[in-house]
């Protein structure tokens, strides 16, 4: 009886594993993180493109699958190239099947974060804290997490592939490329996976042609199949950048995350005809959305979270700040933000936009039901970062942040 339980349970087990579900695990340096700006036209990914979340962010908690809407790493990340490549996967595998990502990237990091005999050395090497905390995030050991998530992502699906960008720091001798084998081969060990079935994709840093400022790494990264036989290497000429001639743009992770796709279902033996320079349409008549956006608070002391209605519960301290990271977002084409809160707020209140160096600001006392920032005569060309902000420590409860556009 207890054999013929066992057997019944370990088919339900078995059951639960999706054959349908095409997981990619993706990891790297800043552009993997994701730096462009994510847009509007972003926000509506295929329902059939999901992301596990590496860490508890905002509402998402680690280790569960959720639609795929950036940012995909951490809630204060971008647009990387796993957004494009997803949703591109999705379009072009044929009904019934679904793609999934697993992501975990730091910006500025050598690839000796992820090796398995050498991350605790690099861990304890790193001097920014901005980065000391982007480890800390995902339990103080990013390959350690990347792997936990991975074999979660496994009672889902079937793993399909690695999708690897860095190099921006340390790609530039056979060193990397060495490196980079061991990363993968770790991998691929830890998850009981073979090289034939899950090939290596790594892209190129930011090309010559757009003036980028690491462009020599790519003449390590072209090689890396003579070191990994089943490694490819995606593009990336034609990729924009970003002003700081190393981070992709919102159109450059556009196509750079399709060039991605069009190598896996190379892999995969299907020949799919892609258009890199798409921008999906959105509906101009309705205001963007950009609730869930705001899930990054400055202070550790602080919190935000979503409750079943759909609200932000914000714990504030005084000047801390929940803020949504933009990278360089033009929102000229926009005429305000509006963020309308679910009860009066009980301090005073306001909204801060950081844009090419400049802060844009706009307070309310307390005792309101709505904030809003109007951009009439502002250059908001370049935002990094728009928060709101209180005076004094207090809850605030949010029900709804959105933007409209200028008539």
């Amino acid at each position: 009886m207890l054999m013929m339980v066992g057997a019944l349970l370990g088919s339900t087990v078995r059951a639960e594993v999706d054959p349908n579900f095409y997981i990619y695990l993706c990891f790297g340096q800043s552009n993997m993180e994701g730096q462009g700006a994510i847009e509007d036209c972003d926000l509506s990914p295929d329902a059939r493109f999901q992301m596990m979340s590496t860490l508890d962010c905002g509402n998402r908690k680690m280790g569960e699958w959720y639609r795929a809407v950036p940012p995909l790493a951490r809630c204060s990340t971008n647009l990387c190239p796993a957004d494009y490549f997803g949703r591109t996967m999705a379009a072009n595998l044929g009904e019934g099947k679904r793609v999934g990502v697993v992501v975990v990237a730091i910006g500025g990091i050598a690839i000796d974060l992820f090796d398995p005999d050498g991350w605790e050395a690099n861990v304890a090497s790193m001097t920014e804290k901005w980065q000391i905390g982007a480890v800390n995030a995902y339990g103080g050991n990013p390959l350690g997490r990347l792997i936990e998530c991975a074999r979660k992502a496994q009672a889902s699906g079937v793993i399909k592939g690695i999708l690897l960008h860095q190099g921006e720091t340390d790609a530039y001798s056979n060193v990397w490329l060495q490196k980079v084998k061991k990363v993968y081969e770790h991998m691929l060990s830890e998850l009981n996976l073979k090289a034939e079935d899950v090939p290596l994709i790594a892209g190129e840093v930011g090309h010559a042609d757009q003036q980028g400022k690491c462009a020599s790494a790519n003449n390590t990264i072209d090689r890396l199949p003579t070191f990994v036989p089943m490694a490819h290497v995606v593009s990336s000429v034609g990729c924009t950048l970003m002003s700081d001639n190393v981070h992709f743009n919102s159109a450059g992770q556009r196509k750079l995350g399709r060039r991605y796709a069009k190598e896996a279902l190379s892999v995969l033996g299907i020949a799919a005809d892609i258009d890199e320079d798409e921008v999906p349409q959105v509906d101009v008549n309705e205001p963007v959305d950009m609730t869930t956006r705001f899930s990054s608070c400055w202070n550790s002391a602080e919190s935000v979270t979503m409750d079943d209605a759909g609200t932000l519960v914000y714990n504030a301290t005084a000047w801390g700040g929940l803020a949504c990271w933009l990278g360089e977002a033009d929102w000229s084409c926009y005429d305000k933000i509006v963020i309308e809160f679910a009860e009066p707020t009980t301090v005073e209140t306001q909204i801060l936009a950081l844009s090419a160096g400049s802060n844009i600001t706009h307070a309310a006392a307390a005792g309101v039901r709505k904030l809003e920032l109007s951009f009439e005569d502002l250059d908001v060309t370049r935002l990094s970062q728009v928060a709101l902000q209180t005076t004094s420590p207090g809850t605030i409860r949010i029900s709804k942040i959105f933007l409209t556009r200028r008539m």
